[in-house]
């Protein structure tokens, strides 16, 4: 693969991961709807109604997305995320390849909407934790 067949390129450092091996946070003021990080072990999911929930990408079983990049879902073994916004192809793309390491739903109360038209904005997410029986419960 060449640099640019490579969409996460732009995001992938040179050097090793920060102290912390974290991705730094963003910057408060400036929506950013995923984050990257290098074969992340987890998925922060903030959503703006519930809990952030932060399971392994060890349980995730499918992503079911359309091609336009307005929603996805992510399947996991305990619980269920369906995410709507536009733009959501980087994203889905860091998903399949475990390098995302958070989403996070837009907020007007917290940060100003990005302008830019092919700028990659989440605008809702719904989890529904499934318990041992199967039933599905909404958080």
């Amino acid at each position: 693969m060449t640099m640019a067949d490579d969409l996460l390129a732009q995001y992938r450092r040179a050097t090793g991961p920060s102290p912390a091996g974290k991705t730094p946070p963003p910057d408060a003021n400036e929506y950013a709807a995923f984050g990257i990080r290098e074969r992340a072990a987890r998925l922060r999911i903030r959503s703006t109604t519930a809990p952030v929930n932060s399971p392994g990408y060890n349980l995730l079983l499918n992503v079911v997305y359309d091609t336009e990049g307005t929603h996805f879902m992510l399947v996991y073994t305990v619980l269920m995320v369906l995410v709507r916004g536009k733009n959501l192809q980087k994203l889905i793309f860091a998903l399949e390849n475990n390098n995302c390491d958070f989403i996070q739903q837009y907020d007007p109360t917290k940060w100003e909407k990005p302008t830019a038209a092919d700028a990659t904005v989440i605008e809702a997410i719904e989890i529904k934790i499934t318990d041992k029986k199967g039933a599905e419960a909404e958080q």
